[in-house]
């Protein structure tokens, strides 16, 4: 992979909300103003201007028209909710859930937690293999600035995960049920690689999840 093709696909997961919008409803020009707008809220404090902000994102969401065809966006789409509604049921089998709403609260409240603590490089590998409507929802709400966000004990993960959850909902039991499905889609060297960018007190995390996951 050259290096203009992995900055386009680091970008494409940076703005994966506004890329998963454009797959279901082909608005490039809506899009791309999402993107402006969240590169105006990434830069803060630092200069720019408003034109300036508008040609970044549409240097970010030029080639999005040609990374599928006309013919397979159907079929992209399909596939995705297909692999998303996956992920769903199993999370309502390993939690003993009754319905998807739940499992897509967990997955998420999970998810965002993981991706919080996790380096911005080591966050858009991990998500590289995740489904686009997942990866929308990975990096929903999500910026660079000051990841990771320090999270030193299992508590304090646990309580970003319980923030999330519905009211009555074990947060230790959902993460660990999170996980196991998780370990079942992504590679076994990338969680590798996601474990270890936690404290070594956190990586109980990981002590009940299912063996046949790994």
């Amino acid at each position: 992979m050259n290096k203009n093709t992995r900055t386009t696909t680091t970008a494409r997961h940076c703005y994966a909300e506004a890329y998963t919008k454009y797959l279901c409803g082909g608005n490039l020009e809506e899009a791309t103003r999402q993107v402006a707008h969240e590169i105006y809220v990434n830069r803060g404090a630092a200069p720019g201007t408003q034109q300036g902000d508008w040609e970044a994102a549409e240097k970010i969401t030029r080639e999005w028209p040609h990374t599928i065809t006309e013919s397979s966006q159907s079929h992209l789409f399909d596939k995705a909710t297909s692999k998303t509604r996956t992920w769903l049921k199993e999370i309502e089998a390993e939690l003993g859930l009754s319905n998807p709403n739940d499992a897509y609260r967990a997955l998420r409240a999970v998810m965002h937690a993981m991706r919080d603590r996790l380096p911005v490089r080591e966050s858009a590998e991990f998500a590289s293999q995740l489904p686009i409507m997942i990866l929308g929802m990975y990096y929903s709400g999500w910026t660079p600035a000051n990841k990771p966000v320090k999270m030193r004990s299992i508590d304090e993960f646990l309580d970003r995960v319980a923030d999330q959850l519905p009211k009555g909902m074990d947060p230790m039991r959902v993460t660990q049920g999170v996980i196991s499905v998780i370990e079942r889609h992504v590679s076994s060297g990338e969680m590798r690689d996601v474990r270890r960018n936690f404290p070594l007190k956190m990586q109980e995390l990981w002590e009940h999840v299912s063996p046949a996951a790994f």
